[in-house]
């Protein structure tokens, strides 16, 4: 699973681009938060693993698309 750097990263590259000339009519933030998590792996003592943290897709594709429909202007 991909992760993302920030929400922009997010928007920009994943949202964006699967919404094409509809970009405009959605609020592209509100789809960000709501289907992305930022996640952080750890080691075996607990410890946050910086250099794979990131934002990376929580939904799947049916509850993305929902998502983006509640999301329209």
């Amino acid at each position: 699973m991909q992760r993302f750097t920030t929400l922009t990263d997010v928007i920009r590259d994943e949202i964006a681009p699967a919404l094409g000339e509809y970009a405009d009519e959605h609020d592209l933030e509100a789809i960000a938060r709501e289907a992305y998590e930022y996640r952080v792996d750890t080691d075996e003592r607990g410890r946050g693993l910086a250099t794979s943290a990131g934002f990376e897709c929580v939904v799947d594709n049916d509850e993305f698309w929902e998502i983006v429909q509640k999301h329209q202007k």
